[in-house]
């Protein structure tokens, strides 16, 4: 019987071979700053000043009704840069929550191909989003169904932005709910699944629920030796959703794949072979969640 893998030491290092921090040292993005301000303790006024810059640019050019040019993928994008910069930020952004819950439209009422109910979810989206979805690889969420994409950020940003009560909210998640139970551990395919299950994981209601361990149970049935997801190209991004988690489950799984880590590592310490910036946010972020010391 082959030994059990031992959840992450918390009291030692994880030996990567080259400085991660490298590549935020002198970059001005909003990954680098926050990478600046709350890893490498740069919790300066210039530093500050910087992220309130971006974070004003990005309020002026918001559009009235809460979106950003009308776009899903633009509206994602820039809530993820606000949350990062300037988390107790609620005014305007509060606006383009509600913009994701579809609030000036009726509740969508629409049942999938094998069955599953899908009331009250977030599908409405132009071809120019849809097709965005598809094919960018930096996007906060992974590639999927366009549609789950949006359901997913929509209530992983009402999370984050103090809407976790509203009423579409929990609708969507009753809905969801639904439907995991029906695909047996998953809600659409496993990109799509991975998306949703970042919102329950960051949602105070739902990150210890039944759903949620199932889906990292189901995750873990997927994980291969080599510390990834057998049937999922986007390591880093299930790496940082899991890596969310506190549960047991999740934990395992961050163990497994923490050689992997040190493997995939660059020269110059960042990680990815494009997007650089920001997939190393995404592996340090999720490091750092799990207090995994680098």
């Amino acid at each position: 019987m082959p030994a059990k893998k031992q959840l992450p030491n918390r009291e030692s290092k994880l030996p990567l071979r080259y400085d991660p921090y490298q590549i935020f040292k002198n970059s001005s993005t909003p990954y680098a700053i926050y990478a600046r301000r709350k890893w490498l303790g740069e919790e300066t006024e210039s530093s500050r000043v910087e992220g309130d810059l971006i974070v004003t640019k990005l309020i002026e050019a918001q559009s009235p009704n809460g979106s950003w040019n009308n776009s899903v993928v633009d509206t994602i994008q820039n809530l993820h840069l606000i949350a990062l910069l300037a988390p107790k930020f609620n005014g305007r952004t509060k606006k383009a929550v509600d913009w994701l819950l579809e609030k000036e439209h009726e509740i969508m009422r629409c049942r999938s191909g094998d069955g599953a109910r899908y009331d009250g979810l977030f599908f409405r989206m132009n071809r120019e989003d849809t097709h965005q979805i598809y094919h960018r690889k930096d996007l906060f969420f992974n590639r999927g169904c366009a549609g789950f994409v949006k359901t997913a950020a929509a209530l992983y940003f009402a999370g984050i932005f103090t809407k976790q009560k509203d009423e579409r909210v929990l609708q969507a998640f009753k809905t969801l709910d639904n439907v995991i139970k029906r695909r047996n551990g998953k809600w659409c395919s496993l990109s799509c699944s991975n998306n949703i299950l970042r919102a329950y994981i960051s949602h105070p209601l739902k990150r210890a629920s039944s759903q949620t361990q199932q889906a990292l149970k189901t995750l873990a049935k997927l994980q291969s030796r080599n510390g990834g997801w057998r049937g999922i190209p986007f390591f880093y991004h299930t790496l940082n959703i899991i890596a969310l988690s506190k549960l047991k489950v999740a934990r395992e799984q961050i163990a497994k794949s923490l050689p992997r880590i040190i493997r995939s590592q660059n020269r110059d310490g960042s990680f990815g072979k494009d997007n650089k910036e920001f997939y190393t946010f995404l592996v340090l972020d999720g490091l750092k969640r799990q207090r995994i010391k680098i």
